[in-house]
């Protein structure tokens, strides 16, 4: 059955969002050198780093779940 309000999604559309969680992980990767050697206190040292592996882990998820949604559209 055609459905009236849902909006096509290309799967190029897909791909790239795909390929932009990566790079979001790949900068939150990047970015825990940093975090660990800066001059901040240990509490925001450990905050910035439970938000950095949070922001990695859901980036890579992401990414994971779009790339299966892409291989199911096609």
């Amino acid at each position: 059955m055609l459905s009236i309000f849902k909006t096509p999604v290309e799967k190029e559309t897909l791909d790239d969002w795909a390929k932009i969680s990566v790079d979001v992980a790949k900068v939150a990767i990047l970015a825990v050198p940093v975090v660990i050697y800066g001059n901040e206190s240990i509490f925001l040292k450990i905050c910035n780093l439970i938000f950095l592996g949070v922001s990695i882990y859901s980036g890579l998820s992401i990414a994971r779940k779009l790339r299966i949604l892409i291989k199911g559209a096609a």
